[in-house]
Order: structure tokens, then C-alpha cells, then sequence
């Protein structure tokens, strides 16, 4: 396949290579991508300032130092790194690239080249999602030895699923990446005494320590993130029904009650 010259702005090596990726990725999936150039350029962006950040933080070694009172001081480059993910994470469901949004393009897909108007208009998608998982390819980007452990832990537990994730690896990623984020929280807390609350000197009261504070934050992420791609028992339901073209949108249902309720 012939991918088209990125844009200008994206200058770095990495950025160039996520777009690549993510165009082989949609193309190998059958998606129409051709109008969406400009916001896969800026995805590609994102995730090399996302990338940028995360190499800065294992360079250091670590997230959290010790502040004055004895609690945990989170440095600034993980607070931007974990912006920088989120970031990412707002564009994946327009652009196809999680499991649900890539089932959601699937089943559209298909009915538009299908028989919209035939007597049972999702009939034609049954055979949707019965082989067996499809597993993207690693990342464009170098993963750090921790995120590397968790890529390779996901692929056994992902390939019964009979999900296609070939369109999620920069989603599986950012997952892995936001695991070791919420690990460093724990991992810093077990290597206090497991110490959550510390006691501010000039006032004597005491504060909860910033890695207690932002560890459910980032189980909140990771928890959307799950969700998006199939990985929740709900989800995984859901998912069942989506990639048969049972369920795509409030809207879809409509016109489609409209369309079998319509006068022979």
C-alpha cells in the first residue's frame, strides 16, 4: 500500500512512524481514512508528545521524590505526561482506534455496503466477529522495560477474546502506560510504610501524599480506557452485540425501526 506523505509539522522520526502506523492500521482494517489526514497528523503529534515525556521520566527513574514534610512530591513531568495521555486518549474513538469505535466503523461499513433496506437489514452481519482475536502490532515507539512486561502480559489474555484489536495498539499503550503509572503510586507508598497522609509542618495537619491522591485517578482512566476496548465483562458484551451489528448508536436504531416499520 502507497501511505501518504505526512504533513510537514510532524518533523520527529517518531511521529512520522505513529503516523504510518496508524494509517496502516485502518487501511489493513478496511476503514476509509483518506478525509480524516489532517486529524491522524494531529494524533501522531500527541502521542510523540506523550512519548517525549515518558522517555524524560525513565530517564530519571522515577516519578514521586520526598517533599518537606516526609510525603510524596510528584515531579512535573509526570503530571505532563499523564496530561499528554489523556490527550491522546480523546482522539482514539473518532479516529477508529479502540475496539468499540473500530466495531461501531465496522458494522456502519458494512450496512452501507449491504442491503440497508432488506427485510432484516443486520442479517448480512452475522458472521461479523466469530474468528479469532486479531492482535495490533507493537507500538512505533520504544516501550519502557515495565510497559513492555504489561504489552506482553495483554496478548495471551487478549487472544481468546475473538475481538479484533489490529486497530488498538496505540490504545493498548496507552493502557499499559497508565498501569505503570498506578503502580508507581502503590510502589512508592509500600516503600514508605505504606504511608497515605503526612503531616504539613507549619500548620500540623495532615494532607493526603499526592501518590494516595492520583491513584484513583488514574484507576479512572485506565477503567474508561478498559471500557473502550471490549475489556470490561459489560463491555465485552456490548462488543458481542456491536461487532454483529446489533447495537451502533440511539440513531441507527431509530432509522432502522423506521425503515421495518415502513409500508410494503
Amino acid at each position: 500500500m502507497v501511505i501518504p506523505k505526512p504533513p510537514a509539522f510532524l518533523k520527529t522520526r517518531r511521529a512520522r512512524e505513529v503516523w504510518r502506523y496508524i494509517i496502516r492500521a485502518l487501511a489493513q482494517a478496511g476503514f476509509d481514512y483518506q478525509s480524516a489526514l489532517l486529524q491522524i497528523a494531529m494524533l501522531a503529534d500527541k502521542v510523540d508528545t506523550w512519548r517525549s515525556h515518558v522517555d524524560a521520566i525513565d530517564l530519571a527513574g522515577w516519578r514521586y521524590d520526598e517533599d518537606s514534610n516526609g510525603g510524596s512530591l510528584e515531579t512535573d513531568e509526570s503530571r505532563a505526561e499523564r496530561r499528554a495521555r489523556s490527550e491522546v486518549l480523546k482522539d482514539l474513538d473518532e479516529g477508529g482506534l479502540t475496539v468499540i469505535a473500530a466495531g461501531r466503523v465496522r458494522a456502519i461499513n458494512n450496512l452501507l455496503t449491504g442491503d440497508l433496506f432488506a427485510a432484516d437489514p443486520f442479517a448480512m452481519l452475522d458472521n461479523i466477529g466469530q474468528s479469532g482475536a486479531l492482535l495490533p502490532e507493537e507500538p512505533p515507539w520504544r516501550l519502557t522495560r515495565a510497559e513492555r512486561k504489561l504489552w506482553k502480559d495483554l496478548q495471551p489474555l487478549l487472544a481468546g477474546s475473538g475481538f479484533d484489536f489490529s486497530t488498538a495498539g496505540i490504545a493498548l499503550g496507552l493502557i499499559c502506560a497508565a498501569i505503570v503509572d498506578w503502580l508507581a503510586c502503590k510502589e512508592w507508598m509500600e516503600a514508605n510504610k505504606g504511608r497515605v497522609f503526612a503531616i504539613a509542618k507549619d500548620t500540623g495537619r495532615p494532607y493526603e501524599v499526592s501518590a494516595s491522591y492520583n491513584r484513583p485517578k488514574i484507576a479512572s482512566q485506565i477503567r474508561l480506557m478498559l471500557k473502550k476496548n471490549g475489556m470490561t465483562v459489560s463491555a465485552c458484551a456490548r462488543n458481542k452485540l456491536l461487532s454483529k451489528g446489533r447495537v451502533l448508536s440511539e440513531e441507527l436504531v431509530e432509522l432502522l425501526n423506521f425503515i421495518n416499520d415502513r409500508p410494503d
